[in-house]
């Protein structure tokens, strides 16, 4: 009897070590994601106000909405690119130092410094790098009479610049996911394949690599995830120009709600967006599992 009163206790006293947080999650993540889905169904207006609930009419509405389609394809350029040269980046680093660098955790603390900078501070370090009147690079290139081109006033060249600007801040976090990989495969594996006669290369992709897809698929929805989120570093490089060209969802998002007072055409982009992100995360844990059951 005292056992199982000492066990309730225990019980007891863990549910409310964990009610301030659940408190925290409902308040700042459920609650929010609650209106934010409850908004897309109505024509709230920050000005207007709202006449009632309009169903799915601001879903329809982005069917034939040619900004959102837009930024629909921003959104996928940035990612793509980002996520792809994060990955490959950051494993190349996490393989030179898992093989050359024997004292590593020095390095990986030198490595890990970007990814510490707030994103609203990587921002302007790079707005003040691409801006031709600012950069140390641009002047550096322009004493050997080299004219470097400014790449914020292209479509291209902004959407390159603000990969560029993620890739450096966030690169480190693929480094030491996939460090922390490496350092669990048996160096015996390479070991006999070198005594099979296989060279170094060839031994990373076919033993080393394969060993990887689970951590590397992992680590790449991780960072498709936070490369919806580019909100701060589009509203500091490029406020979404030149023109609409860095306009991704969910900076469009922010510009109807905010700017256009849409809040529930804005509500309904954020859910598109979340349901996208959600399908998304699905598609690439399932692959994941797969590969860890093979």
């Amino acid at each position: 009897m005292t056992s199982v009163r000492a066990s309730a206790a225990m019980d007891r006293s863990y549910k409310l070590m964990l009610l301030p947080a659940s408190l925290a999650v409902g308040i700042f993540a459920v609650a929010p994601l609650v209106g934010m889905f409850v908004l897309s169904f109505t024509d709230f207006h920050l000005i207007r106000g709202w006449s009632g609930k309009i169903g799915l009419q601001n879903f329809l509405r982005l069917a034939g909405d040619a900004r959102f389609l837009s930024s629909i394809y921003v959104m996928a350029a940035l990612s793509f690119f980002g996520v792809v040269a994060q990955v490959v980046i950051g494993t190349a680093i996490a393989v030179g130092l898992d093989r050359i660098v024997k004292s590593w955790r020095f390095a990986r603390g030198i490595f890990v410094i970007p990814f510490a900078v707030p994103h609203i501070a990587v921002a302007l370090i790079w707005l003040s790098l691409f801006t031709p009147t600012l950069s140390p690079i641009t002047a550096f290139f322009a004493t050997f009479g080299i004219e470097v081109p400014a790449m914020l006033t292209s479509q291209t060249g902004a959407i390159a610049a603000i990969v560029i600007a993620d890739t450096w801040a966030t690169t480190p976090f693929v480094m030491l996911i996939v460090l922390a990989a490496l350092q669990g495969i048996s160096p015996d594996l390479d070991e006999a394949a070198a005594m099979d006669g296989a060279t170094r290369i060839r031994s990373f992709f076919l033993i080393t690599l394969p060993l990887l897809y689970p951590t590397l698929l992992m680590v790449a929805l991780f960072r498709f995830i936070e490369t919806l989120k580019h909100f701060p570093l589009i509203f500091v490089m490029t406020s979404g120009g030149p023109g609409r060209a860095t306009q991704a969802t969910n900076y469009y998002a922010y510009v109807q709600t905010f700017q256009s007072s849409n809040v529930a055409y804005g509500a309904a982009i954020a859910v598109f967006l979340f349901i996208f992100a959600g399908i998304i995360s699905f598609y690439i844990a399932r692959s994941n599992a797969r590969l860890s059951d093979a």
